[in-house]
C-alpha cells in the first residue's frame, strides 16, 4: 500500500553556529540552483535562539505543513532547505534519500524574529517494500543549525507519538519560506 504524507519539520532546540553542517547522508539535491545557504552570526549563550518544530498534517491525505517558530531572544537569520535525517526503532541511522526541490521556489533569506514563523514542505514517500524503513524519529536542521528532533501532528490537531508505523522510502523537502502559501505543492 502506498501512501504519501508531506510534513513540515523544523529544528526544536536549535542553535547558531558559523557555517552549514554536512548534509545527512542520502540527501541529495535536485536542482542546480545557486540560492545560498546560510546563517547568522553565533550569538551568545544568553541569546542562544530556541525553535519550536510542528510538522502538522492537513486535511487533504499526505499533505502537511512545516511551521517554525522562533521561541528565543534573538533573531535566527537562514536561506535554503532545512537537513532531514531519520532513525530506525533501534535508534540508529536509516539511509533514506532526501530530494531537495525548488518548492514553492527560492528560498529567500529569513530572518525570524522571537515569536514570528517559517515554513517548508516535506513529502515523505510511505511504503511497505524492501526499500522502506520503519522509522521511530526524524530530526531537521535549518542551515548553519543543529539538528533536533520534529515532532508530528495529526489532523486531530494532537502530537503522533508512535512513528514506528511508517514505512518511508524516500522525502522530499522544499525551501524555507516566510509564508505558508504554497509550500505544500508538490509534482
Amino acid at each position: 500500500m502506498r501512501l504519501t504524507i508531506l510534513a513540515a519539520v523544523l529544528a526544536a532546540g536549535a542553535t547558531a553556529c558559523g557555517s552549514p553542517a554536512p548534509a545527512p547522508q542520502g540527501q541529495t539535491a535536485s536542482t542546480t540552483s545557486t540560492a545560498p545557504t546560510s546563517a547568522s552570526a553565533p550569538v551568545s549563550d544568553k541569546q542562544k535562539p530556541a525553535v519550536k518544530a510542528e510538522l502538522t498534517m492537513q486535511g487533504k491525505p499526505g499533505l502537511g505543513l512545516l511551521t517554525a517558530t522562533n521561541q528565543g531572544t534573538a533573531p535566527i537569520t537562514f536561506q535554503g532547505w532545512p537537513k532531514l535525517a531519520f532513525t530506525n526503532p533501534a535508534n540508529q541511522p536509516a539511509a533514506i534519500p532526501v530530494e531537495q526541490k525548488l518548492v514553492p521556489g527560492e528560498g529567500p533569506s529569513i530572518t525570524l524574529q522571537p515569536g514570528q514563523t517559517a515554513f517548508a514542505g516535506v513529502l515523505l514517500d510511505v511504503d511497505d517494500d524492501a526499500n522502506s524503513f520503519a522509522i521511530n524519529e526524524m530530526t531537521a536542521e535549518l542551515p548553519g543549525m543543529t539538528p533536533a528532533k520534529v515532532t508530528f501532528i495529526g489532523t486531530d490537531g494532537r502530537p503522533i507519538a508512535d512513528l514506528t508505523r511508517l514505512k518511508v522510502s524516500e522525502a522530499k523537502v522544499g525551501t524555507m519560506q516566510p509564508a505558508a502559501q504554497g509550500v505544500t505543492v508538490f509534482d
